[in-house]
């Protein structure tokens, strides 16, 4: 909307009527964004305008926004506006499903949501307006960040001094915080991204990195366009830096809407309890021959999930990086819990470098939100070999294993085959020893220090040497020991607290997940940690 050379600006003294009459004429130049020109080429490009993303989130007419007369003006000498830029920066308050939250987003018609010409930036309202009521904050981003121009502007290039990152750093401890990456980003905007609990990148519109293809090209001559540089395949399933991603960015708003929905309002709260008319004593009765009798076969560990929990709903997070490891959360008799899975499918379920980092994220996650930790466990061990030395498996399997001795949050585990070794210990002493803790075993369980094969390979390596048949005299040291790996004998011993006929599995975890619920209002009170990225 272009500015009116004959309209006068309204001054003291007059009506108030001409007051309101220039809060709704400048108010609408905001609305205009960028103008329609760039309004159409962000649509042109497939994607939403900020505007548009905000009301697609949030339920209609409940978005409060702050600020919307923001921007660069200009009067002339009788007092006129004659010029008016609105900040790049669109935020406010809302609701989704009737639960407030704090949101914002880059506009990125204007400067390619660069922020030079006004001060508009989340960290002096929405970031501790969230903090302070205590609500979820979610950030829509599409920004290049620092803009040369406004160097250009000042007539000098200032000295970074951190001091923009530190609400968002404080905020981690507090409040659920959601990014959907919606475009191109990159700098502080990309930082900011990233300092969240979940985000998510649409597939073949969204790129994040420090730098873009120019700069990268200018400082280190290679030459990438901007999806290989820091789209969804390198960030979402090589790198593991993006959790998800989505087709459309209607299916991005819906991840953030889920993620949220699963967690409480602060850390120190509970998620309350849902209603989802999925009866607690449930017997799925698939579970019962999901496990093959042959040892050697797989299975589909997202279906046991799915058989366990409310109404088969399971939301995944960071599905395509490390994945032997299965990480989400779900609902039990109504109650939120995180869920810890093993894919048996995916390195036979090894752990290696890259899933003790994704168990030690989603393990603080559910501690710092008070989430109750379901797990289904079937781990032969780390993952062996060059390629997993080199991803530093044990040092970040320690990781893992002091996430879990940090943890609080209760844990109930369902052995449901293999769990051996340093890896499985980590799954064990997840909320040890202060946790109400339970061990169930499932009739395929196998459990020890070593795989059996690989144990018996070491440990009697002369012997089979020296043996007139090797290969045979292996065999029947393994098939000896493999007597010793049954699951009664487990139980004989105490090493579980029963063993289950798995259809009995969702029936026990909705009663522990009831149980848990006052520790978890304990624990609640505490102080929380950052959960790193």
């Amino acid at each position: 909307m272009p500015i009116d050379p004959n309209r006068e600006t309204w001054k003291p003294g007059m009506p108030w009527e001409g007051a309101l009459e220039d809060i709704d004429y400048i108010t609408a130049l905001g609305q205009e964004m960028g103008g329609a020109e760039r309004v159409d080429r962000q649509h042109s490009g497939g994607r939403y305008t900020v505007r548009e993303r905000v009301d697609k989130m949030l339920d209609k007419g409940s978005f409060i926004e702050y600020g919307p007369m923001i921007g660069a003006a200009e009067y002339d000498d009788d007092g006129n506006l004659v010029e008016f830029s609105p900040g790049a920066y669109v935020m406010g308050l809302g609701e989704i499903d009737g639960r407030p939250v704090a949101i914002g987003g880059d506009d990125f018609t204007i400067s390619g949501g660069s922020p030079h010409n006004v001060r508009k930036h989340p960290t002096d309202f929405m970031q501790p307006l969230a903090s302070q009521y205590g609500i979820p904050y979610i950030q829509l981003v599409e920004g290049v960040g620092h803009s040369a121009k406004s160097d250009e502007a000042k007539g000098h290039m200032g000295l970074p001094d951190g001091a923009l990152w530190w609400r968002g750093i404080e905020l981690l401890k507090k409040v659920p915080v959601a990014a959907g990456i919606m475009g191109s980003v990159a700098g502080a905007p990309a930082a900011f991204a990233l300092m969240s609990h979940f985000t998510v990148m649409v597939k073949g519109q969204s790129q994040i990195f420090p730098s873009g293809p120019p700069v990268v090209k200018r400082a280190i001559g290679e030459d990438l366009n901007k999806e290989e540089l820091g789209g969804y395949k390198t960030h979402v399933h090589e790198s593991g830096q993006v959790d998800n991603v989505a087709d459309s960015e209607e299916e991005a708003f819906e991840q953030i809407k889920q993620f949220i929905s699963y967690l409480p309002n602060t850390t120190n709260d509970v998620a309350p309890r849902i209603e989802t008319g999925d009866p607690p004593d449930r017997r799925p009765e698939e579970l019962l021959n999901i496990i093959p009798p042959n040892r050697k076969r797989s299975y589909d560990p997202r279906k046991l999930i799915k058989l366990v929990v409310d109404n088969g709903d399971f939301f995944e997070m960071r599905r395509h990086w490390a994945g032997a490891l299965i990480t989400g959360f779900a609902r039990l008799d109504g109650y939120s819990v995180g869920v810890i899975g093993s894919d048996p499918m995916f390195m036979a379920g090894a752990m290696d470098g890259w899933a003790a980092e994704k168990y030690a994220h989603f393990v603080d996650l559910c501690d710092a939100f008070n989430l109750p930790v379901v797990m289904f466990l079937d781990m032969p061990g780390f993952m062996l070999g060059s390629h997993a030395e080199k991803k530093a498996t044990m040092r970040r399997g320690v990781r893992a294993l002091i996430a879990s001795a940090e943890a609080e949050v209760p844990k109930i585990e369902f052995n449901v085959r293999k769990a051996y070794g340093v890896a499985a210990d980590a799954a064990h002493s997840l909320g040890h020893p202060n946790g109400l803790n339970l061990r169930f075993g499932w009739p395929a369980g196998e459990w020890g220090g070593i795989p059996i094969e690989g144990g018996v390979a070491a440990a009697y390596r002369r012997e089979i040497d020296n043996a007139p048949d090797p290969e045979a005299h292996r065999l029947m040291i393994e098939e000896r020991l493999l007597k010793l790996r049954s699951p009664f004998r487990a139980a004989h011993k105490g090493d579980v607290v029963d063993l289950i006929d798995p259809r009995e599995t969702r029936r026990l975890a909705c009663r522990f997940v009831k149980l848990a619920q006052p520790m978890l209002e304990k624990l609640a009170q505490k102080p929380k940690r950052i959960v790193r990225p």
